[in-house]
Formats: structure tokens, sequence, C-alpha cells
């Protein structure tokens, strides 16, 4: 009985009688620390809708991306235990799908701990609400993707690629080199308008994004609370990469006339003003990095010794004599090959350069906006640690040891 109205629990299929009166007693704490749950009978796929549903607006709600990234997660998870009811939830059910998942979607953990993580905040919900007793989640280790080391461009590697672009003068050129030297989100970066650079203050306001959901683009808040209004100040190369971009638009505004499209006024725009998509952005560095290796391997060549590879490889991408003979002469071109990284990498570099550079990881948090200080040291404390080693070894060796014989007496 609860307020006056009497509630009602039924089962069945027990083994024994001391298996009903544990089932019983379950039940009867369910109802007293669960209410809600004792009366209803959702299964966890609808919880998981009506969770997302309320996601998808108001104070706590998600970005667009994020929210998109939800409904694919739960997905895999009404597929597999959706139909469980709510309240029935357990650890083993959660090992079930830890299980199908490595048959399913084998080798991919940063999916798998993802899957995970959306399921947890939707359990946790429900705990809060009253909707289970307990949250079965706490009942198992939590699932964790593996630690990968990032793939990162060395910066004299990125110099390279950077210069050899600007000769071939390649749009992406001041787009990759601003990434570098400001840490800024691809969304970011595509968002970018010029109200929000000042130029003569070497500076610029992160006040939007752009986001990719599918084949829509979404202009928006940053990504974190901290990254939004943050100020970054700018040095004297990027100053002048963005006044050069000023003046290319200029003539690209002659030159495309009333079909010139940037009416947002962005900073990074296609040569018809149009905006850039962020895939674009993602796409556009693997691309640049083949197109350079392929360069270099000419470039590499004897020119007696393989001029016949000299000669397939130039007629396998297309380049003529000409253009054979600008690219021996190239020494962009020097070193070793680039290794393939992802346009977020960039971010990534940036802040190995201000953490070698001396600069904390207050720095890292401040200019790159991370959410919180936890954040930075999770994904670059590895890096202070490194430097520390190497403080310690630079500091004893500066100390004389007398040298100890090795033997016997």
């Amino acid at each position: 009985m609860r307020a006056g109205k009497r509630v009602q629990a039924t089962g069945s299929g027990y083994s024994s009688r001391s298996a009903a009166l544990r089932a019983r007693a379950e039940a009867i704490e369910t109802l007293r620390r669960a209410p809600a749950a004792a009366r209803r009978g959702d299964t966890l796929g609808e919880w998981l809708a009506s969770w997302l549903e309320r996601r998808s607006s108001g104070s706590n709600a998600l970005r667009p991306a994020t929210l998109a990234e939800y409904k694919r997660l739960s997905a895999i998870i009404r597929d597999v235990i959706g139909g469980e009811r709510l309240r029935d939830v357990t650890a083993d059910t959660l090992d079930d799908l830890e299980r199908h998942l490595h048959k399913a979607i084998p080798g991919k953990l940063t999916t798998h701990a993802r899957v995970f993580a959306v399921l947890q905040s939707a359990l946790r919900d429900a705990y809060r609400r009253g909707m289970i007793a307990d949250d079965p989640t706490r009942r198992r280790d939590a699932v964790r993707a593996p630690k990968t080391r990032r793939a990162m461009m060395q910066p004299e590697q990125f110099a390279r690629l950077v210069d050899w672009m600007a000769g071939r003068r390649e749009r992406m050129a001041p787009v990759f080199w601003v990434a570098a030297a400001t840490g800024l989100r691809r969304g970011e970066l595509a968002g970018l308008r010029w109200i929000d650079v000042d130029l003569s203050a070497a500076r610029l306001i992160v006040a939007q994004q752009a986001v990719q959901v599918g084949r829509e683009v979404i202009v928006g808040a940053p990504k974190t609370a901290a990254g939004e209004g943050r100020i970054v100040m700018l040095d004297a190369r990027t100053v002048e990469t963005l006044r050069d971009v000023q003046l290319q638009q200029t003539k690209d505004a002659r030159a495309w006339g009333s079909d010139y499209r940037n009416d947002a006024a962005l900073v990074f725009t296609n040569e018809d003003g149009s905006a850039l998509v962020p895939e674009q952005l993602t796409r556009a560095l693997p691309r640049m990095i083949k197109r350079y290796n392929a360069e270099r391997r000419v470039y590499a060549l004897d020119s007696d010794q393989d001029a016949a590879e000299l000669q397939r490889l130039a007629r396998a991408h297309g380049m003529g004599e000409r253009r054979l003979s600008e690219i021996r002469a190239d020494e962009t071109l020097q070193g070793d090959a680039l290794p393939a990284v992802t346009f977020h990498s960039l971010r990534h570099l940036h802040a190995s350069i201000l953490l070698a550079s001396g600069r904390g990881l207050q720095a890292v948090q401040r200019r790159l906006g991370h959410s919180s200080i936890t954040v930075s040291t999770d994904l670059y404390g590895h890096m202070i640690e490194s430097a520390a080693l190497a403080d310690a070894e630079a500091a004893a060796a500066l100390i004389p040891a007398r040298s100890r014989d090795v033997g016997t007496t």
C-alpha cells in the first residue's frame, strides 16, 4: 500500500520457495527506493528514446553533433538489449552487451567505450529519477578505450608542408598554419568571422563554430563553455598570414562579382566566398600529405640511376618535363616523408609546442579551451612527465661524477 493505493507486482518461474521469497524482498526494496519502477514496465529501448528526446532541448540539451552520435550509439544498444525491461537491467545484462560488441564489431574498442558511456549516462538519469532502484553500471568495471599514441607531425615537418603548399598557392595553406599556430578546432576555424579578429591587436575571439551533422552544417556556440569567448593572441606570422587571406578575398570578390557569396564575412572560405564545410578540412590534410610525399619521392631519386623510375612516376602523376624539373628543384621537398595524420593533430601539435617552449598545462587549457585542467592533463600530462625526466637527466649531467672502476680487487 502506498499513498492509499495498492501497488502489486507479480512474478513466476522460481525454482524454490526461497528464490520466490528473495524475489519478493527485492520487489519490496525496489518499491521503496524506486516506486516509479515498480509501477511501470518500460523497456530499456523506450527509456533511451525518451531520454534522448529530453536531451534534444532545454537547458541540458546536447549539441547537434553530439546528439546525432548519441542516437547512433543508442541504436546499437537497442538492437542488443533494448527489449529488456529497464528495471531488470543488471550487470549481467551489460556483460551480454559487451560480449556482443566484441563479436559484432571486434577491435573497435573506442566504439565499445562510447556505447557504454552513453548507456551509463542514460541509466544514471533513470536512477536519479527513481525509475530504477540501482544503477547497474556501478556493479561492474567501466569499459574504457585504450590509450593510443597520437600520430603527429614534428614542427620541422609541418613547416616543410606549409611552405610547399604556399609555393603552389594552395588555399588550405593559411588554414593549416592558423590551426597549428592557435590550436583552434576545425569547427572554430570554419566558423571564424572577420568581426572576431583584431589584427591590429594581434588577437581573435572564439565566438562560434561550424558543426557538420550529416550533410547539414550548423553554426553555434563552441564545444565547451570554457572555449566560448576565449581570446587567442596571435604571433606576427599568423597576423601576416591573415592579412594575406584578406587580400586574397578582395581579389576573389572582384573576380566573382555578384556571384561572390561570403555574406557571413568568414575568414576562411572557398574561392567563391562560400563557407568551408568542416569535412573539407578533415579531407584536405591527408590529401596534401599524400601529394607532398609523392613529389618528395620524385625529388629524392637520382637523375641517372633512377631515370626509368622518374619517368614512371612522372607518367603516373601526370607530370610534364617542366613540372618534373620544378619538383626536382624544390628544396621544401628535402627531408623524410611526412606521416599520415589527421587535421585534429594540428591542435595537438600546438599543445606540444606550447609545452616544449616551457608553457604549462594551464596555458594549454586556456588557449585550447579545454573544459578543465583535468582534460589537459589527461591529454598532455605525459609530455610534462617526459620533459621533467629530461630536466632531471640534464641537471644530473652537470654534476661531476667520479668514474667507478669496474671489476674485482
